[in-house]
């Protein structure tokens, strides 16, 4: 059982793939919605937990050139992620345009649906 452990953590992981499998056949077959999204957040989340608390961390040692160099590169992609995000609500035309977009093209099928 040991190749099986690897794929999946420990081997208690794998087992939490049943109930996930069957809260997914249930919200997919359509059969109480409510016990399918419990099933698969709970399985999601005991999936999580046992992932992070196999996780084993071990801190090398690290110049301050390196440290600085690391930190500036977090905290500027952070920020390119954060600029990009407060620009685009903004705008805030974009659903604007896409309902606009979506109303036009209802309206050439309505005019081809009339030709037949």
């Amino acid at each position: 059982m040991g190749g099986l452990s690897f794929l999946f953590g420990t081997s208690g992981m794998g087992l939490l793939m049943v109930p996930l499998g069957i809260g997914v056949c249930m919200l997919f077959a359509g059969t109480y919605r409510r016990w399918a999204n419990l099933l698969i957040w709970a399985s999601l989340a005991a999936l999580l937990a046992g992932v992070l608390s196999s996780i084993q961390i071990e801190f090398r040692s690290t110049t301050l050139w390196q440290l600085i160099a690391f930190i500036v590169m977090i905290a500027s992609g952070g920020g390119l992620m954060f600029r990009g995000a407060r620009a685009y609500d903004a705008e805030g035309s974009a659903e604007d345009d896409l309902r606009k977009e979506i109303e036009a093209l209802k309206a050439k099928v309505d005019r081809s649906d009339e030709r037949f």
